[in-house]
């Protein structure tokens, strides 16, 4: 199954939908993408037995539309979030905290909008398929990215680009002191053909006691093999991190295979207790349809290391 498949008269907002109904089998398998057409940067998060996603909208106004699953394959869409972006919406780290639902969201200078400089800022909710208050102004400039974490002290963290790290109110709605850098990431085989390093797009999950940060470094357009998933861990939310051994997670390691640039990761325990990973990646040959979501199912070794399972992701997956 490719893109070329979806009917010309389909619409444009519809071919996402058609084409990630296509990747359900039916047989207990799908194929990639789960969400085909323009969806970048994807953050997902469960809640009881339901999975919401949401990516960047960049200057669709209203902006940052959600959608909803209950087996990570078939979604279907809930509505916009933001009715007023005040800029262009970049990669949002969508969470639960204590009962509410956060949105953290880059909002980016354009010709029209009301921010000047990358500016970070969150929305809310108490029903997360309900009315969103916000946004609020966290008064952080010049970052994106933002992943939100609960350390083992209780406290709530920002991480950043960089990546860089800033501690939130209890509430969730502003920061205290100052931002600090607190991870260098992985570095990528100098052989590697990348488009830049660009440490990004921080995702933390907690696990057997261990913290996990899932970022992407390689650049997210450029050449084929650029773009991919990294992971580190630390017994403590203030590190030290520790690289995996077998970095990166998921990349394209050659242009023959089918998805380039694949990044930008969120790990997260799916149906039955399978764990998986969610990003972006081009498809090969049909780059102009933009960054479209991708799903692997994800092992887990003996000393705790995550395994994406889904390879050139040219055959079914369970």
């Amino acid at each position: 199954m490719t893109t070329t498949d979806i009917p010309s008269a389909v619409p444009a907002w519809g071919r996402g939908i058609e084409n990630q109904r296509r990747a359900n089998l039916g047989d207990g398998t799908y194929r990639n993408p789960v969400m085909g057409g323009d969806y970048p940067d994807p953050t997902v998060l469960r809640v009881g037995d339901r999975y919401y996603l949401t990516y960047s909208s960049f200057e669709s106004s209203p902006g940052i539309v959600l959608w909803r699953s209950e087996n990570l394959v078939d979604w279907e869409p809930v509505g916009p979030a933001c009715p007023e972006p005040w800029g262009s919406v970049f990669a949002i780290d969508l969470v639960e905290h204590a009962g509410r639902y956060y949105m953290y969201i880059p909002f980016m200078p354009t010709s029209w909008s009301r921010v000047d400089a990358p500016t970070i800022a969150v929305m809310w909710t108490d029903d997360i398929e309900g009315t969103w208050h916000g946004p609020i102004d966290l008064g952080l400039r010049g970052y994106i990215d933002p992943g939100h974490a609960v350390g083992e002290d209780g406290e709530r963290y920002l991480f950043l680009n960089g990546i860089d790290r800033v501690r939130l109110t209890s509430d969730g709605l502003g920061t205290v002191g100052e931002v600090e850098h607190v991870y260098d990431g992985w570095h990528y085989p100098d052989d590697w053909v990348v488009e830049a390093y660009s440490l990004e797009g921080p995702k933390h999950v907690q696990r057997d006691g261990w913290h996990y940060l899932v970022s992407a470094v390689g650049g997210t357009a450029g050449p084929a093999t650029g773009h991919m998933v990294i992971v580190a861990r630390s017994r403590s939310i203030d590190g030290p991190w520790e690289n995996m051994p077998t970095n990166p997670l998921v990349r394209c390691t050659d242009a023959a295979q089918p998805w380039w640039s694949r990044g930008h990761g969120t790990l997260l325990e799916g149906p039955g207790g399978q764990w998986y990973v969610i990003y972006h990646a081009y498809e090969r040959g049909a780059q102009g349809l933009g960054r479209q979501i991708l799903l692997e199912p994800v092992d887990w070794t003996d000393d705790g290391w995550p395994v994406a399972r889904g390879g050139d992701l040219t055959a079914p997956l369970p």
